[in-house]
């Protein structure tokens, strides 16, 4: 199990970073602003630490593969632990909603401040009360933490995303799966510049993950 990792920053995008630890490449997801942060602060080759959580993440197809997620604080870290204990919060997700201070998160989990969590980005009503008969109790003292920034930015949502959504359901997609196909495309941050580019941008991201499939099943 790794907890830490130090060593020179090798690359960095919106949503990883690699980091050189005596010839040994590390890639480790971030939360977006912590990743916009660095990128804004820290060059190419600067020593650098993350505090790592580190899980299994398992293909559809049966594979499995190790991911390491980084934070800058162990606060932060111990936190995000906590949090993705909830059944039905995935790493990816959870990653995503952080757009409040993890202090306001917890305020809100051990308030029952369902309207608060619901405002997360992939946090409906059921999770958001999931989440808090899980964890209350738990969170407190990182309600009390000192006030800190948002570990993530809000994504860019287009204004016909709503159109969009309504497309695929006619098109005889499941919400869940409509929303994940929507969320995957708007994840890569490009700027569409109407409903007919979106939908593109999600019928490719289809298509190759179906390729990608049928690919390894073959090999």
């Amino acid at each position: 199990m790794i907890s830490k990792i130090k060593g020179n920053l090798d690359y960095i995008d919106d949503t990883t970073a690699t980091v050189n630890v005596g010839g040994l490449y590390y890639e480790i997801m971030l939360p977006s602003a912590l990743a916009e942060s660095l990128r804004n602060t820290s060059t190419i080759g600067t020593e650098i630490t993350f505090h790592i959580l580190d899980y299994i993440e398992s293909a559809s197809i049966g594979n499995q593969y190790p991911r390491m997620v980084g934070f800058a604080d162990q606060i932060d870290k111990e936190f995000f632990s906590i949090f993705t204990s909830v059944s039905g919060l995935g790493i990816k997700k959870a990653l995503k909603s952080l757009i409040m201070p993890i202090s306001d998160i917890a305020r809100a989990i051990e308030t029952n401040d369902l309207i608060s969590l619901k405002k997360l980005p992939g946090i409906g009503p059921r999770l958001a009360e999931k989440i808090v008969a899980e964890l209350r109790g738990k969170t407190a003292r990182f309600a009390l933490a000192k006030e800190t920034k948002p570990l993530a930015k809000p994504e860019h949502k287009p204004d016909f995303a709503d159109e969009v959504m309504l497309i695929l359901l006619q098109l005889q997609y499941r919400r869940s799966e409509a929303q994940a196909m929507l969320d995957r495309a708007i994840a890569t941050g490009k700027r569409f510049k109407s409903s007919e580019d979106l939908l593109n941008q999600i019928f490719r991201q289809t298509t190759k993950s179906v390729d990608s499939v049928i690919e390894e099943e073959v090999e």
